[in-house]
């Protein structure tokens, strides 16, 4: 008894000590096992002691440290395999001690005898299993040389002990990774943190930051982390420049543990705010207890800028930074539902058309019509009242949304301002010839109607095209009347297509008499279509159409030849000693034409008229195109005979001043100057300026639209040599237009029209 009791003291203190042992403190596993393995061999007085681990699938052992009792240490590492030791490995999993006094006879370790026992002359073994992690991962073999010995129990107890010192060494050596991998990781992490060209944060569940890292303090205008933190003090500066925002961004992450792309408006320390979009998630504990937010900013402040001038860009007119056709129609909309809500006030839609657009571009460049546009905006925004919306919506074309207005003659009234704006005389270049542009003004006036953004703008576009139709540079009001108006314009152009091959198409002849005496000197010729369903079309109606379709060349190509044919047939009949004379009009677009003297050769070869006495008729607005281009295809027509006449002298483009370029013979004063010259002092002023200006160049003079004789008196006291009107005749059929040269034939002495 007294023997055991030493012996367990002897085990006790050896335990002591081991546990007391540095290596533990430093998980050096390797300095562990040795100390583990001496300490068995100085306590249990044996020869050999060894520490072997299992590998993952428990098919093998190897020996990660032995001792024997001569303090050698062995540094071969052996490798045991469970199919060479069956019973071993079975013995050892089941995690009980092996006390074999007799390792050749027991059965658990008699598998080593030959290869193992007999050559090192062991005889017995005392094997206690290494538990880890709740399963066996080795075992400790203590190995006696010499005659047979018995394991009391004491010396199994303590055998054992030294196995959970070996897991405890396991254990500390985990440790020892896990701690260093969390420092590592840490570093790594704080280096990623401090380094990040990323804003990283911080923050407790209330939503307070903790923490930021250089990239966020840079971002919002610090110099470093702390800079920022003390600003976010407790009573500190806000970030968000919404509150809102922050309210939000904080419910989303309660709700959803995480939040990607949430974008705010962000106070910084200096200058104007930046757009930050926000990445967050929540850290919670074991028991699911929040323990911070933590995420990232992006500062997206160049994105969020160029999507709202993207945005912009997509709404407005990039001339004119006007609102485009999308922006107006939304604003429009939001205007009808207004009403529909509160069941009352007014929406007016105006369209405001540039009459001219395209010759200006044609004649002075594209930048100067681009100085033009941006110059009418101008003028339409002075004139418009707060709430009102200006847009452009097509290259020459303008639109109005005007609210509020009491009835349609106030929105007329309005329209009308609008036009007077736009038509003030404009000088896009200095010591240059000025232009004088004119609208077309179509406006739908909403009162309570059932009537959609389309309706409106169709209903004004409709109203524009009558205006346009009834001689352009005037304002009308859509009317009810006037619904069938683009359906009719659709069927029109359709129409006149078939009508050319048809032959449709008819000329009217207005006489021309000479002032002095009223003697009929010749015809204009003008066209009129006659319908084979809707009768005689006037050429307001269709030469708008013809204009838009492209049409207008043909049409004129078709005009001069029947005039061609029709003078013809007058030379025969008259000869040469009655001359009379022949004004066909000719189209810009025929002027511009590339085969434009072909065309022209065409028809007078076909009908082999004498074209000494044929005048073509150009409009003033036609000058003002390529002044080498005009003047080169004019002088081509004049000395192929005809007389080039100036026609609706005074109005559009003013080409006074570049007069003498062109080769012409005689200019024809528009009749909205010859009608009210005798009440208004301007147009006379203007007629004298002409005829003057006339008579200087040597021109022949004509004045269209004389209705009364006081007019033509006046006239004829200027010196004015020629006139048409419906003083004298309206535009008359050919049988009636015949049978004035007919009487004129029979009665060459007296004047046939008066």
């Amino acid at each position: 008894m007294r023997e055991l009791d030493l012996r367990v003291e002897q085990q006790g203190s050896a335990l002591g000590a081991l546990a007391r042992h540095s290596c533990f403190a430093r998980a050096d596993l390797e300095e562990c096992l040795r100390r583990i393995n001496e300490v068995a061999v100085a306590t249990l007085d044996v020869a050999r002691s060894s520490i072997w681990f299992l590998d993952e699938d428990g098919q093998s052992l190897t020996c990660a440290d032995i001792i024997d009792g001569s303090g050698r240490e062995r540094s071969d590492r052996l490798v045991l395999k469970a199919s060479d030791f069956p019973q071993y490995f079975k013995a050892i999993l089941e995690d009980r001690v092996i006390a074999a006094a007799d390792a050749q006879a027991d059965h658990r370790t008699s598998e080593f005898t030959t290869g193992y026992l007999i050559p090192l002359g062991i005889s017995s073994m005392l094997d206690a299993p290494i538990l880890f992690g709740g399963r066996t991962v080795g075992v400790l073999c203590i190995e006696h040389v010499g005659l047979p010995r018995g394991w009391p129990r004491d010396e199994q107890v303590f055998t054992a002990s030294l196995g959970d010192f070996v897991a405890l060494a396991l254990a500390a050596e985990e440790r020892n990774r896990t701690e260093a991998a969390l420092r590592r990781a840490e570093e790594r992490y704080r280096g990623i943190f401090e380094n990040a060209i990323e804003g990283l944060f911080q923050m407790s569940p209330d939503g307070r930051f903790i923490d930021v890292n250089p990239a966020l303090a840079r971002m919002l205008g610090f110099d470093d982390a702390t800079g920022f933190m003390e600003a976010r003090a407790p009573v500190g500066a806000p970030l968000f420049v919404d509150p809102a925002r922050r309210a939000e961004l904080m419910q989303l992450v309660a709700a959803q543990d995480r939040v990607v792309g949430y974008e705010a408006a962000l106070f910084r320390r200096e200058g104007p705010p930046i757009w930050g979009s926000f990445s967050m998630r929540t850290i919670r504990g074991p028991d699911n207890h929040v323990l911070r937010l933590e995420g990232s900013v992006e500062d997206v402040t160049l994105r969020r800028r160029a999507e709202d001038r993207l945005a912009h860009v997509s709404l407005h007119d990039g001339l004119t930074n006007l609102p485009n056709r999308a922006l107006f129609i939304d604003r429009l909309a939001q205007s009808l539902a207004r009403i529909r809500l509160s069941g009352s006030g007014s929406t007016t839609v105006i369209l405001i058309d540039y009459d001219g657009m395209k010759l200006i571009n044609d004649s002075l460049g594209h930048s100067i019509g681009d100085r033009l546009l941006v110059e009418m905006a101008r003028r339409l925004t002075a004139c418009l009242r707060p709430g009102d919306t200006l847009a452009r919506l097509a290259s020459d074309e303008f639109v109005v949304l005007a609210e509020g207005l009491a009835d349609r003659d106030a929105a007329q009234a309005f329209a009308e301002r609008l036009g007077a704006a736009f038509s003030a005389p404009y000088d896009p270049v200095p010591d240059q010839d000025e232009i004088f542009p004119t609208a077309s003004i179509g406006l739908a006036f909403h009162q309570g109607t059932d009537e959609s953004p389309d309706d409106l703008l169709r209903h004004a576009g409709t109203a524009l095209h009558q205006a346009k139709a009834q001689g352009r540079s005037r304002c009308l009001a859509f009317t009810p009347e006037m619904r069938s108006e683009p359906l009719l314009m659709l069927r029109l152009q359709s129409d006149m297509r078939r009508a050319i091959e048809r032959d449709e198409f008819v000329l009217f002849y207005q006489p021309i008499v000479s002032l002095p005496d009223r003697r009929l000197t010749g015809f204009e010729a003008l066209i009129r279509w006659n319908h084979a369903q809707r009768g005689l079309i006037p050429p307001a109606t269709f030469i708008p159409i013809a204009e838009e379709s492209g049409l207008i060349t043909d049409l004129g190509d078709w005009v001069t030849h029947a005039g061609c044919r029709q003078m013809r047939i007058w030379q025969d009949r008259l000869g040469p000693a009655m001359p009379l004379t022949l004004s066909i009009n000719i189209a810009p677009a025929q002027l511009a034409h590339p085969d434009a003297w072909a065309l022209v050769d065409h028809a007078v070869s076909h009908s082999g008229v004498d074209v000494r006495r044929m005048k073509l008729e150009v409009t003033e607005t036609a000058l003002a195109g390529d002044d080498d281009l005009m003047s080169h295809r004019l002088r081509g027509l004049r000395e192929r005979g005809f007389q080039i006449l100036i026609d609706d002298f005074g109005t559009g483009y003013s080409s006074m001043s570049r007069l003498h370029r062109f080769p012409i013979d005689g200019l024809k004063i528009d009749q909205s100057f010859i009608r009210p010259m005798l009440f208004d002092s301007d147009s006379a002023a203007i007629v004298r300026t002409i005829v003057a200006l006339g008579k200087a160049l040597d021109l022949d003079l004509y004045a269209e639209g004389v209705e009364d004789d006081g007019a033509a008196v006046a006239l004829s006291r200027l010196n004015c040599e020629f006139a048409q009107g419906y003083l004298f005749a309206k535009p008359l059929p050919l049988e009636k237009a015949d049978a004035l040269i007919e009487e004129m034939l029979i009665s060459p002495a007296a004047p046939p029209c008066h």
